[in-house]
């Protein structure tokens, strides 16, 4: 079940998204990397900002999340991951169609220059 995140699943998307990002340990440049990748102070600051999650859920557990932010005319697809034990499974395609689907202005997504 694709889903709005709440202040609730914090700690959840917390988790996902730190757990997901090992898998660009390599890819992200190495300037932006931290452990975590993303604190909680960085999280709450992008929620602050105006990221609002959404989230697949399957048996009580959040797997994957997908960030959507609007600025000025646009739709910006941020912080998209899926824990590593789920990827593969066509949860972040499903989570993007959905956001899609909904959106009404241009959707923009995009990712580090230097990534390979």
């Amino acid at each position: 079940m694709i889903r709005e995140c709440n202040a609730a699943d914090f700690e959840d998307i917390y988790r996902v998204i730190n757990d997901a990002a090992q898998a660009y340990r390599n890819i992200i440049p190495a300037d932006r990397w931290e452990e975590p990748y993303m604190p909680r102070k960085e999280l709450r600051e992008e929620i602050a900002a105006g990221v609002a999650f959404r989230g697949y859920e399957e048996d009580g557990e959040l797997a994957g999340v997908m960030g959507t932010q609007d600025v000025q005319d646009v739709t910006l697809i941020r912080h998209a991951y899926v824990r590593t034990a789920r990827r593969n499974q066509g949860i972040g395609g499903k989570i993007l169609a959905k956001i899609i689907d909904e959106a009404t202005p241009p959707i923009l997504i995009g990712t580090w220059a230097d990534a390979v």
